[in-house]
C-alpha cells in the first residue's frame, strides 16, 4: 500500500512558527520586556442588550404613572436588580441621567427622585393654556402626545372647550379631542336670532340637476356644463410671387447675351 506524504496533504499550510521577517525582509519590532501590549476587546453585546432592556422595562413602569415620582431604589425594586450589583445599576443611573432628546426619564435633584419625561411637559389645564399662550406659532397640539403625561386629558379638554378657552378637532369616531389650539373667547360674539332664522330661511337646492337649473336661470354658468370645442379656422397661406423689376446686371454684355424677356409670364 501506497503512503501519502503531508506535504501533498497541505501544500501550502503555514509554518507553525512564522519568521519575524516580512515580505520586504524588514524585521518586525518586538514589545519591550514589561510593557503592557493593549489589545481590542469586543464588546459584550449581551451585557449590552440586558441594560437596554432594563431600561425599557423602567420607562414603561414610569409611563404607566406619569404624575408619580420614584426612587431609584424603587425602579431597582421593580425591575429586580439586587444591589450587589453594582455594575448594572451604574449604567443604570447613568441611563436615567443622560441629558439627551431620547432619554424619556426626569430627574429632581432637589428630591433625587425620577418620573416619565412625555414629549411636552403639560399635565394640566394651566399648563395647556400657558403653553399655547406664549407659542410664537398659532401651531395646534396633537392630544396624543398630551396623553403621554397626562392621564385624564380628554375630560380635562372637555371643561376648557365647554369654557371656550380652547379650539378642538374631533375624531368621528369616539368625538374625542385629536387637536387642540388656543382660542381668545373675547373674539366670540353671539349672533342675533333674527338673523339667524334669515340664514336658514333660505332654501338650498336638493340636488345638482336642480341647482344648475337655478344657475341658468339666473343667467350663470355652472362649473358642471360640458365644456364646448372651439372652431377656429385655419390661418391662409399666403402665395409667394415672383419677383419683377428687380436690378439688371450686367448690362455691358447686352449686346452678346440672347434677350429672354418675351417668355416671362
Amino acid at each position: 500500500m501506497s503512503t501519502l506524504k503531508a506535504s501533498s496533504l497541505a501544500p501550502n499550510a503555514p509554518s507553525p512558527t512564522p519568521s519575524n521577517a516580512s515580505a520586504n525582509s524588514t524585521k518586525r519590532k518586538r514589545p519591550e520586556e514589561g510593557s503592557k501590549v493593549v489589545y481590542s476587546q469586543p464588546l459584550d453585546t449581551e451585557e449590552r442588550s440586558h441594560l437596554y432592556t432594563q431600561v425599557t422595562y423602567a420607562i414603561e413602569h414610569l409611563r404607566e404613572q406619569p404624575d408619580k415620582w420614584f426612587t431609584f431604589r424603587d425602579i431597582m425594586n421593580y425591575l429586580n436588580i439586587k444591589e450587589d450589583n453594582k455594575v448594572l445599576r451604574s449604567h443604570m443611573r447613568a441611563f436615567f441621567h443622560a441629558e439627551n432628546a431620547g432619554n424619556k426619564i426626569e430627574y429632581d435633584p432637589a428630591t433625587k427622585k425620577y418620573r416619565f419625561k412625555p414629549k411636552y411637559n403639560i399635565r394640566n389645564n394651566a399648563e395647556l393654556r400657558q403653553y399655547l399662550q406664549n407659542q410664537k406659532s398659532a401651531q395646534g397640539l396633537a392630544v396624543k402626545d398630551l396623553k403621554e403625561g397626562w392621564v385624564n386629558v380628554q375630560d380635562d379638554l372637555r371643561i376648557l372647550e365647554a369654557r371656550k378657552h380652547i379650539l378642538v378637532k374631533h375624531n368621528q369616531k369616539d368625538m374625542n379631542a385629536k387637536t387642540v389650539w388656543n382660542n381668545d373667547s373675547t373674539l366670540m360674539h353671539d349672533v342675533d336670532p333674527e338673523f339667524k332664522d334669515e340664514w336658514h330661511s333660505i332654501a338650498v337646492p336638493g340636488g345638482e340637476e336642480d341647482l344648475r337649473k337655478i344657475l341658468i336661470t339666473a343667467g350663470l354658468k355652472p362649473s358642471s356644463a360640458p365644456r364646448l370645442p372651439t372652431t377656429t379656422k385655419p390661418k391662409e397661406t399666403k402665395r409667394k410671387t415672383a419677383r419683377r423689376g428687380g436690378k439688371q446686371t450686367n448690362t455691358h454684355m447686352a449686346s452678346i447675351l440672347k434677350d429672354f424677356s418675351h417668355l416671362r409670364k
